[in-house]
């Protein structure tokens, strides 16, 4: 038997931890023993509060020496990871606990100081966010990394692929599938499967140029390349990116472009807590005064304003 202990972070995805819960109480179900068994802690001791407003009932203080802790965050990972708590990761790595993250519990793991060379994974929301606060630590863009002790994963249903891995690895191909198959899951994805879609792939009936753009786009704001930088990587020019956007999207480059980055310095706002101006320059833009007209003039609101909304195109 396995025990399991979670730590849900204030604000963590309900949707991640039971995509996480649920294989192995399934797996317990179908072997007719008690393979797992689990308990979830709140950092402050009290009910645990979902993103969606969702309250679950504590189990009190963390076991002595479970067999495996995992963090389970959201938006605000480092909410409450005061000192106590990063003690008990400290504490708990130490005496040889396998210790993982769900969505961005990783941060927890990072601050607690017990990352190294392994890589780790986390939503791909946050991950810009977490490798400007901690540099010195590898992230993939896989949806969940495995190693000897630790283990990551993306968040959403990748905690799903997650667990079923790890069930298989225990208890073989097999009896991981038929749990997967009671989840009406279809298969378990594997590690390097892709987080998300790009945003061509939702906009079915794009030219295959235009959709090419709209990829190297995406992949080009996290390094704050110019349009230009990007039209020329692409051997495009600006006459011929301006007649594909106006024929596919019914707007030009340069504004569709804005808009991804908005989206993307409102993300590390909300996700890392990140100041208005280091948001702006983040995400390419040359000051926060640039960035807000950008916002006017895009979604006719303030920065401030989209925070509190959420991103208007995010589904997470």
């Amino acid at each position: 038997m396995q025990q399991q202990a979670f730590i849900l972070m204030p604000g963590f995805s309900a949707m991640a931890f039971f995509s996480a819960l649920e294989p192995l109480r399934i797996a317990n179900r179908l072997s007719g023993s008690e393979l797992y068994r689990w308990t979830i802690h709140d950092p402050g001791g009290g009910d645990a509060r979902a993103s969606n407003g969702m309250d679950l009932r504590t189990d009190g203080a963390l076991p002595s020496a479970p067999d495996a802790l995992i963090v389970c965050a959201g938006f605000d990972p480092l909410d409450r990871a005061r000192a106590a708590l990063l003690g008990q990761v400290r504490r708990l790595w130490r005496l040889g606990c396998r210790v993982g993250a769900i969505d961005t519990g990783v941060f927890v793991l990072a601050e607690a100081g017990i990352l190294g060379r392994d890589p780790v994974t986390l939503h791909w929301e946050a991950a810009d966010a977490f490798s400007r606060r901690y540099p010195q630590i590898p992230v993939s863009s896989e949806l969940y990394e495995r190693h000897a002790r630790l283990f990551t994963c993306a968040g959403g249903t990748a905690a799903m692929d997650m667990m079923l891995d790890e069930i298989a690895g225990t208890h073989g191909g097999a009896f991981a599938g038929a749990v997967s198959d009671q989840l009406i899951h279809d298969r378990i994805r594997p590690a390097s499967s892709p987080q998300r879609r790009s945003q061509a792939a939702s906009m079915p009936g794009l030219a295959p140029a235009l959709q090419r753009l709209i990829e190297r786009m995406e992949r080009g704001i996290g390094e704050r390349l110019s349009l230009e930088s990007i039209l020329a990587a692409e051997g495009t020019s600006r006459r011929q990116a301006e007649r594909l956007f106006r024929r596919g999207l019914g707007q030009s480059p340069a504004a569709f472009y804005r808009s991804l980055r908005i989206r993307h310095a409102i993300t590390l706002m909300e996700t890392a807590r990140m100041p208005v101006h280091e948001a702006a320059l983040a995400a390419g833009f040359s000051s926060q005064p640039v960035f807000s007209r950008a916002c006017r003039q895009t979604f006719a609101k303030s920065p401030r304003e989209l925070l509190g909304q959420g991103d208007p195109t995010s589904n997470r």
